[in-house]
């Protein structure tokens, strides 16, 4: 039997409005374990085709514990008297919480015993196995998700899910960010085509636009065909281009900020880059050279930093102005810190000391707390150095309470249970808070002897995401449009798919190029079954000390992204023959053959220097 450890597990208690009484919402992620694959489960009804949720295995953590009925697993379940009585299926985790990647791994149960007799009865009509989705229903329903979907302890899972998938993940983009490197690398030493020149066809790269502008002056920016308007180049990008900005403690992460074309940058007159918010721990080196601007980012950690602020949220903006073109051109990139899984930290941590009387009282999240204007709870952690015992039980010792010193009616602040002397206050938005507001909030932890510790926090009121008026698209068309698209094939698949010349794919074959026609990109396919490949994977994962998922990704992605670089090269190559035989017929065009055996002869090269190397 497996045993499945827990990533989090706390309970969250909360009021209705309409004074139907109060809730009490306990949560548990499981950690991502090793399970025993079972068959391959069918596809949640809930699923968009847009999810992407590569948990590993097809057996998943919570497997055990839920039923699984034709729409997803039951994964959030209502209780009354102990007694499940209703239940959602997980796609609530992804639909209405934004948790794509801790649906197979996250458990919620909401105990409405705190209702009033009234408001159950309402749930509870006749003969029904389900709550009654009326009135009651609706509010139980709004609530439980304003309380878990601004849970800071869940988007910092969530954050830590996310980048583990994008480290392990060398089928799509982390082979695309590597070969776009290779590429830009290419033209920086002046071999190959023109840095932006794009070929012929309208299909992009699926990423999104990558970051909402918050300027409300015209500007021009890479974005899809449907955003704004037509404007003219150059724009400003950035290399390795990234939908966020992923940073580690006391690491430095180098990115550069470019013009396309490239040879627009000559005209560059002023180039500034913001961080918003601000993150004072956040170094930035920035420096603007002859052809970019290099931005080296470091999150330098305090020796008294506390590891609560993690994640820690903020967006990187680029503006540059252009001689002779009025709109600034601008370049808007998520940034997202978190805790270091892998490096050791700073200093060993030291379990807390807690004390049958407690000395001081503070809060552990980043200040202000924004408070976004209609939407969930805001999450204050906090810290004590009392014993957990001290606020627990019918008649505790020792009582919080929160008030708005700021004049606004705030529905009531709770608290959760004090774990290791730590805790949080769930605050509700209040009405009437206007965009850039500040709040003053005093938290007071008061003794059964009067005995007083106090502290306060700040909250900012935000506007809620909006979309932005932006004067936008290139002649290039989408948010990043690379000019190739690349594309797998497997064994089932080499018969429906031609090869070199419409041939047909052996395992001996690596890969190839399909030229850009009026619908169409340059498209890169690599064989995902080529022989020598899947040699090579086998003996990664057959040696007595087993390699890391990790690693044998990272080599993978590595012998990918070169091969798709060199089918790039042949194709730039072949163009340029074909334009040169146009002008004079005694230059020859490589023939299908000759391309396949060329990138054959690359991809045994390549696997037999990373056998030999480490």
């Amino acid at each position: 039997m497996s045993t499945i450890a827990i990533d989090l597990d706390k309970s969250l208690e909360s009021e209705l409005d309409a004074d139907y009484g109060t809730i009490t919402i306990r949560v548990v992620v499981l950690e991502k374990g090793v399970i025993t694959p079972s068959a391959d489960e069918p596809t949640p009804a809930d699923v968009d085709a847009s999810e992407v949720l590569p948990e590993g295995d097809s057996k998943r953590p919570v497997d055990s514990y839920l039923e699984s009925p034709k729409r997803g697993k039951l994964c959030c379940v209502f209780l009354v008297n102990g007694q499940r009585q209703h239940a959602w299926d997980n796609g609530f985790i992804v639909r209405d919480l934004e948790l794509k990647y801790l649906r197979n791994r996250m458990l919620v149960i909401v105990d409405v015993d705190g209702l009033k007799p009234q408001a159950i009865a309402k749930l509870m009509q006749g003969s029904r196995h389900q709550f009654y989705e009326g009135e009651v229903y609706d509010v139980l329903t709004r609530r439980v998700i304003a309380t878990l979907k601004g849970d800071p302890d869940l988007l910092r899972l969530e954050a830590e899910a996310e980048q583990e998938v994008a480290s392990l993940q060398a089928g799509d983009e982390v082979v695309k960010a590597a070969l776009d490197q290779l590429i830009e690398s290419h033209h920086e030493f002046g071999s190959g085509a023109v840095h932006g020149h794009r070929q012929d066809g309208t299909e992009a790269r699926d990423e999104g636009t990558g970051g909402r502008l918050a300027q409300t002056q015209a500007v021009v920016t890479e974005a899809d065909a449907g955003i704004g308007s037509p404007a003219e180049d150059p724009v400003l990008v950035m290399r390795p281009d990234m939908m966020t900005v992923r940073l580690k403690p006391n690491e430095t992460r180098r990115v550069s900020f470019r013009s396309k074309p490239d040879e627009a940058w000559g005209k560059l007159e002023r180039f500034t880059l913001a961080v918003m918010p601000p993150v004072k721990e956040l170094q930035v080196k920035q420096e603007t050279q002859i052809n970019c601007a290099t931005v080296d980012l470091t999150f330098d950690v305090p020796d008294d930093f506390d590891d609560d602020e993690y994640p820690i949220m903020s967006t990187l903006k680029a503006l540059a102005y252009f001689k002779g073109h009025a709109e600034p051109r601008i370049c808007e990139r998520q940034m997202v810190i978190s805790k270091s899984r892998t490096s050791p930290p700073k200093y060993p941590p030291r379990p807390p000391t807690l004390l049958d009387v407690p000395t001081y009282l503070r809060v552990t999240s980043r200040q202000p707390v924004r408070m976004t204007i209609g939407g969930p709870d805001i999450h204050v952690k906090m810290r004590w150095d009392g014993k957990d015992s001290l606020a627990t039980g019918s008649t505790p010792a020792w009582q919080f309470k929160a008030v708005c010193l700021s004049g606004h009616t705030v529905p009531m602040a709770t608290f959760t249970q004090p774990g290791n002397g730590r805790f949080e206050i769930l605050v509700r938005v209040p009405d009437g808070l206007l965009s850039g507001e500040k709040l003053e909030f005093q938290v007071e932890a008061i003794g059964s002897a009067g005995q007083t510790l106090s502290t306060s926090f700040e909250v900012e009121a935000i506007e809620p995401p909006n979309p932005r008026r932006i004067t936008e698209q290139t002649s290039g068309g989408s948010q990043r449009k690379p000019p190739y698209k690349l594309m797998y094939i497997s064994r089932e698949k080499w018969g429906t798919e031609s090869c070199w010349g419409g041939g047909t794919w052996t395992e001996n074959d690596p890969g190839c190029f399909q030229p850009p026609s009026q619908t169409e990109p340059l498209t890169l396919i690599i064989n995902q079954d080529l022989g020598l490949l899947a040699s090579y994977r086998d003996s990664l994962v057959s040696r007595q000390n087993k390699l890391a998922e990790s690693t044998v990704q990272e080599r993978t992605t590595r012998y990918t992204s070169h091969v798709a670089f060199h089918l790039w090269q042949m194709f730039n190559d072949r163009k340029q023959c074909e334009e040169a035989h146009a002008r004079d017929q005694n230059i020859r065009i490589p023939e299908e053959d000759e391309l396949r055996n060329e990138v054959n002869r690359v991809a045994e090269t390549l696997i037999k220097l990373m056998q030999v190397s480490r």
